[in-house]
């Protein structure tokens, strides 16, 4: 699930993955002193979710919303014990053509007949998730985090680059960087908002390779969505530059999740076919918190 952002560029990747946390007692975590090591704490924080997102298996229905460079789509969207399935509502919000909805339709019934199909974009998605938390995980390495206020029970830090940190790959070096600010849910022990800004050009392979520039910025909302469950629900990029290695980075990108609904443990993604075959989406009484705002999977 921390894939998503990953997959429309190497910077975004871990701050717009979904972050599952259960929220605990707030008169027990508001008792709670914070450490005196803003980066310390953002450490055990970051722990904290990793840990929890892998015990969590469940599925969820939702609406996607995505605008990039070249157009802009709308997509019902169906987790299930064999990946995740989607059908194409709208393309620049516009109803498909009988040409598009048949090649969705094609596209759809492949991933739902073909194992092999199923297992490259299964086996895609693990990856992406699996670079992911690395790049997670570097966070309270890579950056140098200060408290900068406490409103609500959020936890307001800033960050900056950490000098001495040396990235291990080329993924990592934009960290170099990055400055920004995160919030964290300070009952829930979890992440809910981060904004960064590049402050200097970042270049790959001496700039021959890849260069993002100097003022690109990134937004990243997260909320709860259902008992116990964190999703992305905003995602806003804008970056300018090139990327010749990372031929899928967009650097303009808005992202929306929406309309959030728990599907059953075992569902499959045959039955989540014929689901989306029927329509419907999601009720208004199961709609989320969430809901009315628009994100992506």
């Amino acid at each position: 699930m921390f894939s998503r952002i990953f997959q429309h560029g190497l910077l975004f990747v871990c701050l717009a993955m979904p972050l599952f946390a259960q929220p605990q007692p707030a008169t027990v975590q508001a008792q709670a002193t914070l450490p005196s090591d803003a980066t310390q704490y953002v450490r055990e924080v970051i722990e904290h979710e990793i840990a929890v997102e892998n015990n969590d298996h469940t599925h969820w229905r939702y609406h996607l919303h995505r605008e990039d460079e070249k157009n802009n789509l709308d997509r019902d969207v169906i987790q299930t014990r064999d990946g995740q399935l989607s059908r194409t509502l709208l393309i620049n919000g516009q109803p498909l053509t009988a040409d598009l909805r048949q090649k969705d339709e094609e596209r759809m019934r492949k991933f739902v007949s073909d194992p092999e199909e199923r297992a490259r974009k299964n086996k895609r998605e693990r990856d992406d998730s699996a670079k992911a938390i690395q790049m997670l995980k570097a966070i309270p390495e890579a950056f140098i985090f200060k408290y900068d206020g406490v409103e609500d029970d959020v936890v307001r830090l800033t960050f900056s680059p950490n000098p001495r940190y040396n990235a291990p790959n080329r993924e990592l070096e934009v960290f170099h960087a990055m400055m920004g600010k995160m919030w964290i849910d300070r009952n829930a022990r979890h992440m809910t908002k981060i904004d960064g800004t590049l402050f200097e050009d970042v270049t790959f392979g001496w700039g021959l390779l890849g260069r993002l520039h100097k003022g690109g910025t990134f937004n990243v909302v997260q909320k709860l969505v259902g008992p116990n469950h964190w999703e992305v629900v905003s995602t806003d990029v804008n970056m300018t530059g090139h990327a010749v290695i990372f031929k899928s980075i967009n650097v303009k990108q808005h992202e929306v999740l929406s309309n959030f609904q728990r599907m059953p443990d075992d569902l499959s993604v045959s039955q989540a076919y014929e689901m989306l075959q029927k329509g419907g989406s999601v009720s208004a009484n199961n709609q989320s918190p969430a809901n009315g705002s628009a994100g992506v999977k």
